[in-house]
């Protein structure tokens, strides 16, 4: 075969001129007349061959570079198929013929040229995507057989983790479809076979549906439900697509009149549009007069930009993007990570929501680099003051997953299929039990703008990358405080004070008494009112103290929103700090000759005693005993009975709450002999500590203390 292919060379017209390989001419030649090569052999072969992303090599290197790396990609296929017809038909495709090659050894060969493609590619990512035909020996016409080998490659062209294809009886069933499309799609429009499908979008924080994807099907009724895949990229090719669009969006916003006027939940719908709407019509003044036309707001539409494209739009779909946001419309990138130019398309153009590509989905349980890149591309849009919405979301350990990194929307079969209106039945798929009123979008919208991931995540985004502190996201609403959020260092942080989940957190958070609560609920109202919506304050939980920084984020209809970023001060490894608070709370304890302890189980036990009298806990830890015994030991016999009543510690909070204060007071006078009726202080202060209540029970001299301090 090779010698062959040495012959036609001289004929000036079969070769390609750069590469020195074959060109269309000849390579067609060689199909119709070589010896050996025919288009009717079982078992022939063609390889198609495409260069992705080859335009944007030679935008980097000149065509003088473009037309090095062909060369040397060239010498590659003929180095590793020496025995084949090879030939360079355009400018970054190349077909190979083989008689005599077996499957595996074609798929090795030309992994072998796709490796090779990497050594040329200069810092840019040169991938080779290849489609492979097998003849089965009635082809009659050696240009099907090619057609073929380009669909195979064309299949897989904007498949991100597939670079080779093998024409089959699935593929040819596709190709049939789409020459049926071409030939009834005129007749598909005039019969109203194109319908609109709805799949949820979910919100990640409270797992409420927030909004709908438009999607274009079509119902025929010879061939069944036929895939947007196959019909899209028809209507792109003849020119006709921004037909189908407006006409999906026209129906879209007369479903969305129908939402409105049920009194039903009403989300918005995002809509799709291909590089050509832009081209071949004016789209947006389409879109107002269908929206105009049956009163839809703005806000209930969502523009969807794929990123394809947008690579292709340059400076004309950025002022058509920026038309529709200065409109009022958000503008979605659609399908992000799926291309070759998504960060210099996040640099060049303003969007309000990413859409996240599926494929980073995929492989999400076998490859953890997944999760690093799902983490980084949320963290990036955060600091860019972009929203994001993950697509492909089919898993709950998936959901978790993007809930936790901050993703704010989630799409995909875990929440349902997509489905046309007349499957929904509005009193259970449109009920505020399983939806989200849309007064609270915005809202919600605020607080999706914090970075969860972020080390700095209460102030304003300055473009700056940075780490992980422990960070909640807190709801307060009819006096119930709730958290939305918990990310894993907050966590860590509930875990030093006994918590052990945000349910938990939650409940001890309901427990109004807690002083801990009113002081946070405190610390709330004051960055609410401060003027730059933030204030701080130390507070005691669980014997700790926790510094807590909070930000007020929004409000909207009584629901209030609240980051709070906390560090534990007493669990620090700071030696200083730790001496400080120790010897700090040695002088507090000084201020008293004695400290007792009492438990809400009616126990207690002596903690602190500097004078003449004894632990009586020691022997005694029934608090109702022990208290007894000290009153008949330590105070006059007219003081002892008051005393036993105000150190029943089954109605201490009771008293607390009717004289709204934080702990209770009253003076006995002493029995000790030399103290001759010396007035003394007793103090007992309520705190919640492990899930129950506990009460610090202190006593001093009274003529010890100030007079404007305890008169």
């Amino acid at each position: 075969m090779s010698e062959n292919n040495k012959e036609t060379t001289l004929n000036p017209g079969f070769t390609d001129e750069l590469t020195g390989l074959l060109n269309l001419n000849g390579i067609l030649y060689e199909l119709q007349n070589h010896e050996h090569f025919t288009a009717n052999k079982k078992g022939s072969v063609i390889i198609f061959l495409n260069v992705m992303n080859f335009k944007a090599f030679n935008q980097r290197y000149g065509f003088a570079g473009g037309n090095v790396f062909l060369r040397a990609i060239a010498s590659d296929i003929k180095s590793i198929f020496s025995a084949e017809l090879m030939a360079r038909t355009g400018g970054d495709q190349f077909i190979i013929l083989s008689d005599s090659l077996t499957k595996k050894e074609i798929l090795s060969r030309v992994k072998k040229v796709m490796r090779a493609a990497h050594k040329h590619e200069q810092g840019l990512n040169m991938r080779i995507k290849a489609g492979i035909y097998v003849a089965n020996g009635d082809e009659t016409d050696p240009v099907v057989m090619l057609d073929r080998a380009k669909i195979a490659c064309d299949d897989i062209s904007k498949v991100y983790d597939k670079d080779i294809n093998i024409y089959d009886e699935e593929l040819d069933r596709k190709n049939k479809l789409k020459q049926y499309v071409i030939d009834n799609f005129e007749k598909a429009f005039k019969k109203r076979y194109f319908k609109v499908y709805y799949q949820k979008e979910v919100r990640a924080l409270t797992g409420k549906i927030c909004g709908y994807e438009a999607l274009a099907r079509w119902e025929d009724p010879e061939m069944g439900l036929i895939s947007p895949a196959i019909f899209v990229e028809v209507l792109e090719s003849v020119h006709l697509v921004h037909k189908l669009d407006t006409y999906i969006i026209e129906l879209v916003c007369e479903d969305l009149r129908g939402d409105i006027d049920s009194g039903f939940a009403v989300e918005p719908i995002s809509v799709n549009l291909s590089q050509l709407d832009f081209e071949l019509c004016d789209i947006k003044a389409e879109i107002d007069r269908c929206r105009e036309k049956f009163g839809i707001p703005t806000e209930l539409l969502h523009i969807e930009v794929t990123e394809s494209a947008i690579a292709f739009g340059s400076d004309f779909l950025g002022e058509q993007i920026k038309r529709f946001r200065d409109a009022g419309y958000e503008v979605w990138m659609d399908d992000f990570g799926a291309g070759y130019s998504s960060f210099n398309n996040l640099k060049n153009y303003d969007f309000d929501v990413l859409k996240i590509d599926m494929n980073f989905l995929r492989s999400f349980d076998t490859n953890k680099k997944s999760r690093v890149i799902l983490a980084t591309i949320v963290n990036m849009a955060k600091e860019l003051g972009i929203h994001t919405l993950a697509e492909g979301v089919e898993t709950k350990e998936q959901y978790d997953f993007l809930r936790k990194i901050g993703c704010e929307k989630l799409q995909g079969y875990l929440f349902g299929k997509p489905k046309p209106l007349s499957e929904f039945k509005r009193e259970i798929d449109c009920s505020y039990d399983t939806n989200e009123d849309f007064a609270f979008s915005r809202y919600y919208d605020r607080i999706g703008e914090i970075n969860f991931l972020g080390n700095t995540p209460l102030r304003p985004k300055t473009m700056e990358v940075t780490n992980n502190v422990p960070l909640s996201i807190l709801e307060y609403e009819n006096d119930n405080l709730s958290f939305l959020y918990a990310n894993s260092k907050y966590m860590e942080l509930l875990s030093t004070l006994g918590v052990s989940s945000l349910d938990e957190a939650d409940r001890r958070n309901q427990k109004a008494e807690l002083p801990e609560v009113k002081e946070l609920k405190t610390l709330l109202e004051r960055a609410e009112n401060a003027e730059d919506k933030r204030a701080e304050m130390d507070l005691v939980s669980n014997g700790s103290i926790i510094n807590s920084k909070v930000r007020f984020i929004g409000e909207t209809n009584g629901r209030k929103a609240y980051a709070i970023v906390t560090r534990n001060i007493s669990m620090r490894n700071d030696k200083n700090v730790s001496e400080s608070l120790h010897v700090a709370m040695n002088h507090v304890m000084n201020q008293y000759f004695r400290v007792d302890l009492y438990d809400e189980d009616g126990t207690v036990e002596n903690v602190f005693l500097n004078g003449d009298q004894l632990p009586v806990a020691d022997k005694e830890n029934n608090a109702k005993k022990a208290v007894e015994t000290y009153s008949n030991m330590y105070l006059y016999p007219e003081d002892r009975e008051r005393f036993r009543k105000f150190y029943d510690i089954s109605t201490v909070l009771d008293r607390c709450e009717e004289m709204n204060v934080e702990y209770i007071v009253d003076y006995y006078h002493s029995a000790i002999p030399g103290d001759r009726g010396r007035m003394q202080m007793y103090m007992i202060l309520p705190f919640f500590y492990n899930d129950r209540w506990k009460f610090i029970s202190c006593c001093r001299y009274a003529d010890e203390m100030k007079l404007d301090v305890w008169k």
